[in-house]
């Protein structure tokens, strides 16, 4: 079997690095004799191998064309395209969708959609139309499921956990002055400093500085302020600005990320006693860790995850627009402080079945 899997993000997105490492270990796990190519990048931007993938090729030749991506899935039998959450927008995703259309007019292959998250406000017309290319749809949490059930047929849709579960951590030398065990892993994103999720930007930054106050002043834990995607300054512009409150204070370090790949991040995130964290995939490094994570969400998917692993979404989840009570994300950790040993022990009985359901999606191979 030659089986394609292509991603519409880029590896320096650490999320997108992780969902492409996972699905290719999860296509290895159940076709261990398939010849796997990986086409994955932006114009310019390195790419890195994959350990499972047979050959990792360019999206974009010279010239900006995506010949190299439609000359891979004419040998394919199977393309998988990753959904993740570049669907949940007002205006689908146009530039995603014309090379879907490509794909599916130059491959005979079965084409996948995989691991997508989206609003129901957001299921657009021109994305129900893109969904209908692909011989089969995953989402990667129930919200997501529940409403792509009611547009498809059942034969066409499936449930699986994000891929990212069942991807290895790989062994780093750990920042300067890291304590095991010790540290509140927090992270940001400019994303969510934007306002376009609820919260204005000042809102949000005062509510970090006081989750930050109350742990330097209140417990004895240390923070460490995790970079989790690594282009274009964003997560780093946001959290150096965090970080300039308390540079003088040796017990809040900041990690920059850019020589660290998603699965030594993860090792890294496996090491701390709490995570709070604005971004998904660094959520399901720590669950998939069984480290107590509080979420910053701005779109269904972290809300679906959360919701899928704990039945109810409070209080591991603070919503964007609910945090206009500058005071609510500090209570909200202070209540996963006070239950970490409890939520440690719930996620350590219930992972290993959540990761079994992720492997499960090669059964459809």
């Amino acid at each position: 079997m030659n089986i394609l899997i292509t991603n519409h993000s880029i590896m320096y997105n650490r999320g997108s690095e992780a969902v492409i490492r996972s699905i290719t270990r999860i296509c290895r796990f159940w076709r261990p004799d398939s010849f796997i190519t990986v086409s994955t990048g932006e114009e310019g931007e390195i790419l890195k191998d994959v350990a499972d993938a047979d050959q990792t090729v360019p999206r974009y030749d010279s010239a900006g064309r995506i010949d190299p991506l439609l000359s891979a899935a004419k040998q394919a039998d199977i393309v998988l395209v990753t959904g993740a959450d570049n669907y949940d927008s007002l205006s689908g995703n146009p530039a995603m969708e014309e090379v879907n259309r490509k794909l599916s007019d130059e491959t005979k292959a079965k084409m996948i959609l995989y691991d997508c998250s989206l609003h129901e406000n957001n299921f657009v017309e021109n994305t129900f139309r893109d969904f209908t290319r692909f011989s089969y749809v995953t989402a990667r949490e129930s919200i997501t499921y529940e409403m792509l059930l009611k547009r498809f047929p059942l034969d066409k849709i499936g449930l699986y956990p994000d891929p990212a579960f069942v991807m290895p951590v790989e062994k780093c030398n750990m920042p300067s002055g890291f304590a095991e065990g010790q540290m509140v892993g927090i992270n940001i994103s400019n994303l969510i400093l934007t306002g376009r999720f609820g919260a204005d930007r000042e809102t949000i930054l005062d509510s970090y500085h006081r989750l930050m106050d109350f742990i330097l002043k209140k417990t004895k834990y240390k923070i460490i302020l995790i970079q989790h995607i690594v282009n274009n300054g964003y997560d780093l512009d946001a959290l150096e600005k965090i970080y300039s409150w308390y540079k003088e204070d040796d017990r809040v370090i900041l990690m920059k990320t850019e020589l660290l790949n998603a699965m030594q991040i993860k090792y890294v995130i496996s090491k701390l006693r709490i995570l709070v964290t604005a971004r998904t995939h660094a959520s399901i490094a720590a669950y998939s860790t069984c480290v107590p994570t509080l979420v910053v969400s701005y779109s269904v998917k972290s809300m679906g995850i959360a919701k899928d692993l704990f039945e109810d979404i409070n209080p591991f989840v603070l919503p964007l627009c609910e945090m206009e009570d500058k005071d609510e994300l500090r209570r909200k950790f202070e209540f996963i402080m006070e239950h970490d040993s409890e939520i440690r022990k719930y996620l350590h009985r219930i992972i290993p079945k959540y990761k079994l359901q992720a492997l499960k999606f090669g059964e459809i191979l």
